[in-house]
């Protein structure tokens, strides 16, 4: 990686500087390839989105245009690599309750939305919907 000069001084990588870690807002497909080159940067990402799953509005589409390729098939590989990926941590159904401080140096407070389920136990087969109440 070749240095990158930054006011005056030479930083390597973020982990070198004073930078912290990235909140990126929305998991759409832009907020999630924004995720993912962050990351790859080797900054810590959180990925936070309002709705139960990452995906946006590119996730209810069938084909993409102008191309007409099929939206699944591009976000798909980019769902996996976001959840495996070791410096993103994704924070679905949660939104924004305060933001304070100044550009670089930001507090973040979020408010998670409870799930009703145990999310470590949970493996995605739906089953705890056939006896959910709520």
């Amino acid at each position: 990686m070749e240095k990158e000069p930054v006011e005056g001084q030479f930083v390597n990588s973020p982990a070198e500087s004073n930078i912290g870690d990235v909140m990126v807002v929305g998991g759409g497909i832009s907020g999630i390839q924004a995720s993912l080159d962050l990351a790859d940067m080797g900054f810590k990402v959180y990925l936070v989105d309002k709705l139960p799953a990452i995906g946006g509005k590119m996730a209810q589409l069938d084909k993409t245009f102008p191309t007409n390729d099929c939206s699944m098939c591009i976000e798909s590989p980019k769902f996996i690599e976001c959840s495996r990926h070791p410096n993103i941590d994704i924070l679905t159904y949660t939104e924004i309750d305060r933001v304070e401080g100044e550009a670089g140096n930001f507090k973040v407070t979020l408010i998670k939305k409870p799930r009703y389920i145990l999310e470590d136990k949970c493996r995605g087969c739906t089953t705890c919907a056939e006896y959910c109440p709520v």
